[in-house]
């Protein structure tokens, strides 16, 4: 297994390597497309790629994208790990990715590690929270606009007369093309960002003002409902 590290704002054009990947925003967002999907994924995601797959991936903020290479007998067991899909990342297994980064570490260490990984790996859950994103060139503007700033308040008829098209347009085109509404997309890539701002340390209220949340307690609620945690102990289990 061996490792690569990219700096923020790199884009990948579509390609395909002869090996099986794993890749990690340690920070930042990563944008990734494959089989005929593109999401938007952050820090608790990790995307799975077997080889031969067609992908492309563009790191987005202020981050880090680290990406781990290994030969396919390697894989992890199952028929899940034939076809590229997103896992849970743990803090044990991004401590892990980080440890293989060190390739001056003993040969048997990293065996070690490298098979802890995969077992890991193995059992995952598999991530739903991912973000769709729109291909439409309309729909992307705004989702972008919306990723950029969380705290947008704009109304789907504010935001669809920036891009110059009919709210009913826009609001179809996110529902066909991502499988949301814009108000649950929109939602989600609130939650998404809070993952990163609490990862830096600030205080919850601050994350609930940061992703556009009137109220502290009406971003509680919701990031319970959609992590099954509240903010400050899903901060303790995976962001420290």
């Amino acid at each position: 297994m061996t490792r690569d590290a990219c700096d923020v704002g790199l884009h990948f054009e579509p390609h395909r390597h002869d090996t099986d990947e794993l890749m990690w925003a340690r920070e930042g967002r990563l944008d990734v497309r494959f089989g005929g999907r593109n999401l938007s994924l952050h820090h608790g995601h990790m995307a799975w790629i077997p080889a031969q797959v067609t992908h492309e991936a563009t790191l987005l903020g202020d981050g880090e994208l680290m990406c781990l290479f290994a030969d396919t007998p390697l894989r992890p067991p199952g028929d899940r790990f034939l076809e590229p899909h997103v896992v849970a990342a743990s803090s044990l297994m991004g401590t892990l990715v980080q440890h293989l980064r060190d390739l001056e570490r003993p040969r048997a260490e990293r065996r070690k590690t490298r098979e802890l990984l995969t077992e890991l790996i193995a059992t995952s859950e598999v991530r739903e929270d991912t973000l769709a994103m729109p291909r439409d060139g309309r729909a992307a503007i705004v989702a972008d606009e919306l990723l950029a700033n969380p705290a947008d308040q704009r109304t789907l008829v504010e935001l669809a007369e920036f891009v110059q098209i009919s709210p009913r347009t826009l609001a179809r085109t996110f529902i066909a093309e991502t499988g949301s509404s814009l108000g649950k997309w929109r939602n989600r890539a609130r939650l998404n960002h809070s993952l990163t701002l609490l990862k830096q340390g600030l205080a919850v209220e601050e994350v609930a003002a940061g992703v556009g949340y009137r109220t502290t307690s009406s971003f509680i609620e919701t990031f319970r409902n959609g992590f099954g945690l509240t903010p400050a102990a899903y901060r303790r289990r995976f962001l420290t």
